[in-house]
């Protein structure tokens, strides 16, 4: 009896460890880029550069004239200017933004975003109420964030206290 108890005893430790691997397996290639047409202030057709998921997540990389768009590197250690665009077909979100950046070596660190058009503010980890309201235009929220290393992160993007999708970027040395 004791045998047979060892026996399932062992065999629910290897269970559970399969399932831990499982779970630390993730996807680590870039985020596609996808384009969204924009008419700029002088009238000129153009397009935005966005990293993430279509129709679902998008970071601004780049701008330009229609055919002519072009995104620069991301670099580590320098704070830049980066739009959030969300859209949503389900469920209205809402709640503070939070990223959470994991570098390829699985560490999580803080992204450390700020309010952008705001000198000198505080880096935090989350800021602004953003609602994503379903079936309307989507949503931007402005900040400015850092990336402390380079190599490849996964952002991990949350609307209040739900994933709403993740991103990886491949940030430069400086």
């Amino acid at each position: 009896m004791k045998k047979i108890l060892l026996g399932l005893w062992l065999t629910t430790m290897l269970v559970g460890c399969i399932e831990k691997e499982k779970v630390v397996e993730e996807n680590w290639e870039v985020s596609p880029t996808f384009e969204v047409p924009v008419t700029f202030s002088d009238g000129t057709k153009g397009e935005y550069i966005l990293i993430g998921e279509e129709g679902k997540l998008g970071l601004f990389i780049g701008s330009g004239k229609e055919g002519e768009a072009e995104a620069p590197p991301i670099m580590a250690k320098k704070v830049n200017k980066y739009m959030w665009h969300f859209w949503s077909e389900k469920e209205e979100w809402k709640g503070k933004l939070k990223v959470v950046g994991i570098n390829e070596k699985g560490e999580e660190h803080k992204v450390l975003i700020s309010h952008a058009g705001t000198p000198n503010s505080e880096k935090v980890w989350e800021y602004s109420e953003v609602r994503i309201i379903p079936h309307e235009a989507e949503t931007k929220v402005p900040s400015n964030m850092e990336f402390p290393t380079p190599g490849l992160w996964k952002l991990k993007v949350y609307v209040g206290n739900r994933l709403f999708g993740e991103i990886v970027v491949n940030v430069l040395e400086r």
